[in-house]
């Protein structure tokens, strides 16, 4: 590859050399055989010139003038004669008086020689030369011309001597050939001394070439080699010093890309960013499974095709549009309910818009624990108007003068009393509550016996289901395994899943308390016949102060935070705890411990 690339270039560069020795000595040699041949010409001319005045004083001698057409044949000869040349008297008007080289009928024939330049000049008083084609001999001929002087200084005609210009162009031919010999010499010799300075060039020109290529593959580490103290050797050196910035250039992109990646992999953040045609450029991993699009999918295509959600394509289509940052809220709704605050940003590219950055901020939680907040806000003081309005009410009926009522006074007493225990309860709840989600209640694992524990827990409720109409019953195999959990927790779990079952058990149904083994521990459930909660409610019916049927669970005295309080201490068991239920069919509450 290296060397047929200095081949080539050092065949062009002896090829151009050559070229230009050729041309100039081209040049040279038509210049100086043009000049040749005018010297030479000149020269004749003069001469000739000279010849031709001879010529005309001999004539004048012994010619008879005024010359007559056809009357100095002999004087003609006798001038080429002695002249060695053409010669031809001409008459006053125009006719041949003689021609050394016409015979007589030819002379007859000859053309009127008056507008000839040179015989014109010789007939003005004035010699004349001139150089053309003979029509009369057809050859090239240079012309003399001379006036023939009559007594008197009257013009008696025109003596013209002429010669071919053969003997000039043979002298031209043999300069031209000289210069062409000399030139084909100059060829060989500037070929051969291009050939050699070309293969001097041509090696760090073809290291140059293949240095260049490797770099324009992405071989940042091409250098040329070999380099020289001359200027070839300075852009040698120049360009690997270019290729060493590349270089390194191109390692601190790939590094900052690699940490640009790797930031964007792991933001929670989704982040996307578009550029001013609206054609997607980046996507990171959230902003993927936020949307369920494949970064390979998305990357390359216009946002109105990938991003499709009315919300966050109005946001970028804003600000690829007015060119300022924009933020909102914006809310998913599939796969699930989802909140997030979209901020999105123009990028900027020598002073014009050229794309969108947007990020979305997952607020859901934040949202969920702002409305969690309001309705525990609302629902504690609901909880705690009811009995203290009724507490409040009794204790001033007593004040204005029951307390003398003996008859009502005690049921009044024993009222505000059940609407104390109450407030009791839910200030007990909400301890409890707090304490297990801030940690401070973490369950003292030990092997737990849960057949056992599963059995006391239904003997402890079996009064009240009795009272309820309710059949309450227990079923565990007996090789059940040993779980890993805190028993006092355990039986807290047990107790609000139970009382909850019983409450909403009608008469005559039945309340089942059973555990099966699971894999990696135990299973528990219970199930109960009643009338089952509606599926809208299922997704909250852990969270704090939910209840399905308000006016009942106050009715039947709960606080709303027994199934909060179970799906809490669940898990920090290391288990989970799930609920199905059918309508109508009751529900079943499940909840898995992790074997001893």
């Amino acid at each position: 590859m290296r060397a047929s690339g200095g081949g080539r270039f050092g065949r062009r560069l002896a090829l151009a050399v050559g070229a230009v020795v050729t041309a100039s000595l081209a040049v040279v040699g038509v210049a100086l055989t043009f000049e040749l041949r005018a010297r030479l010409v000149e020269d004749l001319s003069r001469g000739l010139e000279t010849q031709a005045g001879l010529a005309a004083l001999r004539a004048a001698a012994s010619a008879r003038l005024p010359l007559r057409a056809g009357s100095a044949q002999s004087e003609a000869r006798a001038l080429a004669a002695a002249c060695a040349c053409r010669a031809t008297l001409v008459a006053l008007d125009g006719r041949l008086a003689g021609d050394s080289e016409l015979d007589d009928a030819a002379l007859a024939r000859a053309e009127n020689h008056a507008t000839r330049p040179e015989v014109a000049a010789a007939m003005s008083g004035s010699e004349g030369v001139a150089t053309r084609r003979s029509v009369t001999v057809g050859r090239d001929m240079l012309y003399a011309a001379a006036p023939i002087l009559a007594a008197g200084g009257r013009i008696g005609g025109a003596a013209r001597l002429s010669v071919p210009l053969t003997d000039v162009e043979a002298r031209v031919g043999r300069v031209r050939r000289l210069v062409l010999g000399t030139t084909l010499a100059a060829l060989l010799a500037a070929l051969a001394a291009s050939a050699l300075l070309a293969r001097g060039v041509a090696r760090p020109v073809a290291e140059m070439a293949d240095a260049a290529r490797r770099l324009s593959a992405g071989d940042y580490g091409a250098r040329v080699r070999g380099l020289g103290g001359d200027e070839l050797g300075a852009l040698g050196a120049t360009m690997n010093a270019l290729a060493e910035r590349v270089q390194e250039t191109v390692g601190e992109l790939s590094r900052d890309k690699s940490q640009l990646s790797a930031v964007l992999d792991q933001m929670a953040e989704a982040v996307v960013a578009v550029d001013a045609a609206g054609i997607v450029l980046v996507v990171n991993p959230a902003l993927s499974r936020l949307l369920g699009v494949p970064p390979q999918a998305a990357r390359g295509r216009r946002y109105l095709e990938t991003l499709r959600h009315n919300g966050i394509v109005q946001l970028i289509g804003e600000v690829l549009r007015d060119g300022k940052p924009a933020a909102r809220e914006v809310r998913l709704f599939a796969p699930e309910e989802l909140v997030f605050d979209a901020h999105a940003a123009p990028l900027v590219r020598d002073g014009r818009v050229g794309g969108a950055l947007l990020v979305l901020h997952d607020i859901t939680r934040l949202r969920r624990l702002e409305r969690m907040r309001r309705d525990f806000v609302a629902n504690v003081s609901h909880e705690l108007r009811t009995p203290l309005s009724s507490i409040k009410g009794f204790a001033e009926t007593l004040r204005a003068g029951a307390l003398d009522d003996l008859e009502n006074r005690l049921d009044f007493l024993k009222t505000i009393e059940e609407h104390a225990d109450r407030l009791t309860k839910l200030v007990d709840d909400l301890l409890d509550l707090s304490a297990i989600e801030s940690g401070h209640r973490a369950p003292r694992l030990a092997e737990t016996d849960l057949g056992r524990l599963l059995s006391e827990s239904a003997r402890a409720f079996a009064p009240a289901a009795e009272a309820r109409g309710v059949r309450l019953e227990t079923s565990s195999p007996p090789d059940l395994p040993r779980v890993a959990a805190d028993a006092d927790q355990l039986r807290q779990i047990l107790a609000n899943l139970l009382d909850n079952a019983i409450k909403y058990t009608e008469r005559d149904g039945r309340v089942e308390l059973a555990a099966e083994p699971w894999p990696g521990g135990v299973r528990v459930c219970v199930r109960d016949t009643g009338a089952g909660i509606p599926e809208a409610d299922l997704p909250r019916i852990f969270e704090r102060f939910y209840r399905v049927d308000k006016a009942r669970a106050r009715e039947a005295g709960g606080t709303g935070l027994g199934l909060s309080i179970v799906k809490h201490l669940v898990e920090a068991h290391g288990g989970e705890v799930s609920v199905e239920s059918r309508q109508p069919g009751g529900c079943v509450f499940r909840f898995t411990l992790r074997a001893a």
